[in-house]
Protein backbone atom coordinates (compact mmCIF):
# COMPACT_ATOMS: atom_id res chain seq x y z
CA UNK A 1 0.00 0.00 0.00
CA UNK A 2 2.85 2.30 0.68
CA UNK A 3 4.22 2.09 -2.90
CA UNK A 4 0.98 2.63 -4.46
CA UNK A 5 0.02 5.63 -2.28
CA UNK A 6 3.48 6.99 -3.20
CA UNK A 7 3.21 6.17 -7.00
CA UNK A 8 0.05 8.32 -7.05
CA UNK A 9 1.95 11.23 -5.39
CA UNK A 10 4.27 10.92 -8.28
CA UNK A 11 1.51 11.76 -10.48
CA UNK A 12 1.39 8.11 -11.97
CA UNK A 13 -2.10 7.36 -13.43
CA UNK A 14 -4.21 3.92 -12.59
CA UNK A 15 -2.65 1.78 -15.36
CA UNK A 16 0.72 3.16 -14.59
CA UNK A 17 0.74 2.60 -10.69
CA UNK A 18 -1.19 -0.33 -11.01
CA UNK A 19 2.10 -1.87 -13.40
CA UNK A 20 4.50 -0.20 -10.68
CA UNK A 21 3.39 -1.58 -8.13
CA UNK A 22 4.28 -5.37 -8.02
CA UNK A 23 1.44 -6.73 -7.16
CA UNK A 24 -1.62 -8.46 -9.12
CA UNK A 25 -4.32 -6.01 -10.59
CA UNK A 26 -7.22 -7.52 -8.29
CA UNK A 27 -4.76 -6.77 -5.05
CA UNK A 28 -3.95 -3.03 -6.86
CA UNK A 29 -8.01 -2.79 -6.49
CA UNK A 30 -8.20 -3.95 -2.81
CA UNK A 31 -5.64 -1.56 -1.96
CA UNK A 32 -6.78 1.56 -3.74
CA UNK A 33 -10.62 0.56 -1.98
CA UNK A 34 -8.72 0.17 1.44
CA UNK A 35 -7.34 3.82 0.86
CA UNK A 36 -10.39 5.21 -0.37
CA UNK A 37 -12.35 4.01 2.41
CA UNK A 38 -9.84 5.81 5.06
CA UNK A 39 -9.67 9.04 3.16
CA UNK A 40 -6.36 8.87 1.53
CA UNK A 41 -7.38 8.44 -1.92
CA UNK A 42 -10.11 9.31 -3.92
CA UNK A 43 -11.61 8.89 -7.78
CA UNK A 44 -12.37 5.82 -9.72
CA UNK A 45 -10.65 6.03 -13.47
CA UNK A 46 -8.41 8.87 -12.22
CA UNK A 47 -7.29 8.47 -8.84
CA UNK A 48 -5.97 11.43 -7.01
CA UNK A 49 -4.45 11.57 -3.38
CA UNK A 50 -6.56 13.39 -1.09
CA UNK A 51 -4.83 16.10 1.09
CA UNK A 52 -4.77 13.39 3.86
CA UNK A 53 -3.18 11.22 1.16
CA UNK A 54 -0.86 13.70 0.07
CA UNK A 55 0.27 14.73 3.72
CA UNK A 56 0.63 10.66 4.36
CA UNK A 57 2.77 9.71 1.83
CA UNK A 58 4.99 12.85 2.45
CA UNK A 59 5.29 11.72 5.76
CA UNK A 60 6.18 8.11 4.30
CA UNK A 61 8.85 10.11 2.07
CA UNK A 62 10.29 11.18 4.89
CA UNK A 63 9.94 8.17 7.18
CA UNK A 64 12.20 6.52 4.13
CA UNK A 65 14.58 8.96 3.70
CA UNK A 66 15.31 8.96 7.20
CA UNK A 67 15.23 4.95 7.59
CA UNK A 68 17.57 4.75 4.32
CA UNK A 69 19.22 7.93 3.49
CA UNK A 70 17.60 7.95 0.31
CA UNK A 71 14.72 9.38 -1.61
CA UNK A 72 11.84 6.86 -2.41
CA UNK A 73 12.60 5.99 -6.55
CA UNK A 74 9.04 6.54 -6.76
CA UNK A 75 8.70 10.15 -5.69
CA UNK A 76 9.30 13.29 -6.87
CA UNK A 77 11.71 15.58 -5.79
CA UNK A 78 9.90 18.57 -4.21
Amino acid sequence: MTKILLLLADGHSRREAALLSGVSYSRFQQYVEYLKERGFVTGDEELRLTPRGVEAAARLAELIKELTGEEPRSLKRR
